[in-house]
């Protein structure tokens, strides 16, 4: 079996080096920076498609404004949970990188649900 070198852990998405015991603290801070970073993206998109969606059926006297709060909430919580915990997986690299990519796409307007 090949032992990796530092250069190729840090090649791999998600991988984490343990150089030395000291290392868990790092690779714990790097975890929840990558699962708060995906959790808050998440919520915002989650929120935006809960939000449009939300009420399509038209509610109870015909007005959706419920609904849609209640899509957006839910919908923010369930993306916050799901994209948190990818982002954990893959790392921070590659969650900087799926925000960052989220982020252009929302400001020059390309980002279309």
């Amino acid at each position: 079996m090949k032992v990796l070198s530092f250069e190729e852990m840090n090649n791999v998405s998600g991988a984490y080096s343990w150089g030395n015991t000291w290392d868990i603290f790092s690779n714990i801070g790097e975890a929840i920076a990558s699962a708060a970073l995906g959790a808050s993206l998440g919520f915002m998109g989650g929120a935006i498609i809960g939000g449009k969606h939300g009420g399509d059926g038209g509610g109870l006297l015909g007005i959706g404004s419920i609904g849609q709060g209640v899509g957006m909430i839910g919908a923010g919580i369930i993306g916050a949970i799901g994209c948190g915990v990818a982002a954990t997986v893959v790392g921070f690299d590659s969650s900087w990188e799926y925000a960052r990519k989220a982020m252009d796409g929302i400001f020059n307007g390309t980002w279309v649900l």
